[in-house]
């Protein structure tokens, strides 16, 4: 599932790794402006890019993104997903 969300949001980017850009498609997702996403923002990131997922699934997929373990996702693990792909 992550690769999934990787590929979609690399087309969301048109692939331009400019950290405007990254931060642009972030802020799509952070609906409660608190530059963090969380679980349930990542629920509906998800729902918006057409992605399928059960919730307990999102839960397993928050753990794997949120690399420093504060409970959301921030722009740097955001920007590490879509660049780096950590997940291969």
């Amino acid at each position: 599932m992550i690769s999934m969300l990787r590929q979609r949001l690399i087309t969301l980017t048109a692939k331009s790794y400019e950290e405007f850009t990254l931060r642009k498609i972030f802020k799509q997702f952070d609906l409660n402006n608190s530059n963090t996403i969380t679980l349930d923002e990542l629920a509906a990131m998800l729902a918006k890019l057409g992605i399928s997922v059960d919730r307990k699934f999102i839960v397993g997929m928050m753990k794997k993104l949120d690399t420093n373990g504060t409970g959301v996702i921030e722009f740097d693990e955001f920007a590490n997903l879509i660049v780096n792909d950590p997940y291969k």
